[in-house]
Order: structure tokens, then C-alpha cells, then sequence
């Protein structure tokens, strides 16, 4: 048990000193991305450090981090530009990695860079100062479209800001193409889990809510199962929400451990795993 502990530090600490690392690469200011949004105003914030984290000697858990500072990532940021094939709908992918705890949001078409701060997200998410989450959303564009169109994907966190565009061109070889209206993509779907959490560390205590946003046709089942493979049963502390999301009320040591959302129709199923890593408090800080 105690070499598994060991290794589930070294992985987490790997984890965060490779977000570091790579991060700073992948992400790209608004205005070096295809002229998607205007230039002219303040680009973001220059990138801030991950906080650092320590273990303690005995190995039992990690020591306090630097909660409750906004900062944010982008762990995989969306592609500059993507071409969208005849018939078929096309996947956007973000992903990031900060505190408290991140949203991401999608915004279409051209928009200025001095509106983007003061877009009100339409995602819904708890609030907490201990925690450090990566989120992974996936815009899906289930229609024809007929004309090139930015899509942005926004982070967010406290006050911390980051965001990227894709452009994607509709396939240029079909002559009447321009004079279509938008034709959307009909019929059944298989599930597309399009919002999800990649991990959760958060201090022992704490309410954590997973989120599994499902894109679907027909409607999706959604069910989570615990890193045994078992079906999750919902009693006091683990609960199912009408959303899909899973909410666990405060989280113990041996919570710790992948959870595996799962949304299944007719069609088909898609899965999502997140890690929830929970943090003893250190009472010295």
C-alpha cells in the first residue's frame, strides 16, 4: 500500500512539472491566432508558475499547496485551424489546468479582444479556494457550415483568463457550398462526453463535483463506476445529480483513486476518467 501511495506522488508531482513545462508552449496569445480576434488591447497575463508541491517524509499525504491563488493553463490547447469534411461533424478539443477550479467556455465568431473578460460563462461550476483542476471541453459543430468560422475556447479562473481560436473551413471542392444555408446534421448519435474533469486534488473535506456533460441523440444514460470497475451506488457521501455529474461530500484519503463516467444510448457509449487526489491538511500552515 505504502509503495502504491509513493508512486501516486511521484506521478502527481510528474503531472504538474510536465503541465508546467509544456504549457507555456501550447498556449496562444488571442491575437497571434489567424487574425481571429481583433488586435488592440492588453493580451493575457504573462504566464505565472504552478505552485509547488512537497510530500511529506512519511509518504501519507501531500503537504499544503499555495491554494486559494487564481492561476490558470492550457495543458492542450485547440488546433489554429481544422477543415471540416462534407457530412461529417467536426471535434474541437481544449483543455486546462489551474485554481480554484476552471471552466471552459466556447465562444463563435469574430468577437474583440476587450469583450472577451467581460462574457458571462454559461457554465456552471462550484467554487473552491484548495482546489487545482484540469478541465477538458469539446466544442461539437454538428452542422454544415458554409463559410470559414472562429471558434474560441475561453479558460477560466478567479481573475485569470486564457483563451484560443480555431478557424474552421468548410471543404472548398463543393462549388454550391457558399449558397447553402447552414444544414445541420440529423439523425441518431452515438454520446460524446464533451465536458469532463481530467483530475481533482482538493483538501480532505471537501465537496468535489465531477462533471460529465454528454452530447447525444438520442438522450445518453449516464452511470459512474469507481477505479474497481463498480458501478457506483449512491448513498450519503456519493451522488448521482440529474446533470450526470457526481457529486462526493467530503472526500477522504481513500477516496483517492480514478472515476470513470460512462453515457450510453442506442448508438453507442463514450467514457470519460478523472482522478480525485485528496490533500491532508497541514495544520503547521
Amino acid at each position: 500500500m505504502a509503495k502504491k501511495m509513493n508512486l501516486l506522488h511521484l506521478s502527481l508531482l510528474a503531472l504538474l512539472a510536465l503541465t508546467s513545462s509544456r504549457c507555456g508552449s501550447e498556449a496562444r496569445a488571442i491575437d497571434d491566432v489567424d487574425n481571429s480576434i481583433e488586435a488592440g488591447g492588453e493580451s493575457q497575463q504573462p504566464a505565472q508558475p504552478l505552485p509547488l508541491i512537497s510530500h511529506h517524509s512519511s509518504g501519507s499525504a501531500l503537504s499544503r499547496t499555495r491554494f486559494g491563488q487564481d492561476w490558470i493553463k492550457f495543458t492542450k490547447s485547440p488546433p489554429a485551424k481544422m477543415l471540416q469534411s462534407s457530412g461529417t461533424p467536426i471535434e474541437i478539443v481544449c483543455e486546462v489546468m489551474g485554481s480554484q477550479i476552471p471552466t471552459i467556455q466556447w465562444v463563435v465568431g469574430h468577437l474583440p479582444l476587450s469583450e472577451i473578460d467581460t462574457i458571462e460563462s454559461n457554465v456552471i461550476s462550484e467554487s473552491s479556494a484548495s482546489a487545482i483542476v484540469k478541465v477538458r471541453s469539446v466544442h461539437i459543430i454538428d452542422h454544415l457550415l458554409s463559410e470559414p468560422r472562429i471558434y474560441t475556447c475561453v479558460g477560466r479562473t478567479g481573475s485569470k483568463t486564457v483563451y484560443a481560436s480555431t478557424t474552421v473551413y468548410p471543404q472548398n471542392d463543393l462549388k454550391d457550398l457558399m449558397q447553402l444555408r447552414e444544414k445541420p446534421f440529423m439523425g441518431p448519435t452515438k454520446p460524446r462526453i464533451v465536458y469532463s474533469e481530467r483530475m481533482h486534488l482538493d483538501l480532505v473535506g471537501s465537496n468535489v463535483v465531477l462533471p460529465c456533460k454528454v452530447h447525444a441523440r438520442p438522450r445518453a444514460e449516464v452511470f459512474w463506476m469507481n477505479e474497481e470497475g463498480n458501478l457506483i451506488e449512491q448513498n450519503q457521501r456519493f451522488k448521482l445529480l440529474p446533470s450526470g455529474d457526481l457529486l462526493i461530500s467530503d472526500i477522504k484519503w481513500e477516496d483517492m483513486g480514478a472515476y470513470k463516467c460512462i453515457a450510453r444510448n442506442a448508438m453507442g457509449k463514450d467514457t470519460a476518467d478523472a482522478f480525485i487526489y485528496p490533500v491532508q491538511k497541514d495544520d503547521k500552515n
